[in-house]
C-alpha cells in the first residue's frame, strides 16, 4: 500500500512539474537566422525575398526564413 501511495505522489508531482515548464522554442541568435527571418517576413507580406544560396547551405538562414514567413506580424515589420 505504501508503494502505491508513493508512486501516486511521484506521478502527481511529475504532472505538476511538467505543467509549469515552458514549451516555447529557443530561437537561434545568429546573424543568418535573423537575416532569414527578415527575408521570410518580407515574403509573407508580399515581397518575395530569399537568398537562394544561403537557403541551400545555411540551416539557420533556412529555419529563420520559414519562421519569419510563418510568424510575421506586418505591424512589427
Amino acid at each position: 500500500m505504501k508503494k502505491i501511495i508513493t508512486a501516486s505522489l511521484m506521478t502527481t508531482g511529475l504532472f505538476l512539474f511538467t505543467a509549469c515548464t515552458s514549451s516555447a522554442p529557443v530561437l537561434p541568435d545568429t546573424p543568418s537566422f535573423k537575416k532569414g527571418k527578415l527575408d521570410g517576413c518580407s515574403t509573407a507580406t508580399g515581397e518575395y525575398t530569399k537568398d537562394s544560396d544561403a537557403f541551400k547551405v545555411d540551416a539557420d538562414y533556412k529555419n529563420g526564413w520559414f519562421y519569419g514567413r510563418k510568424n510575421c506580424n506586418p505591424s512589427q515589420a
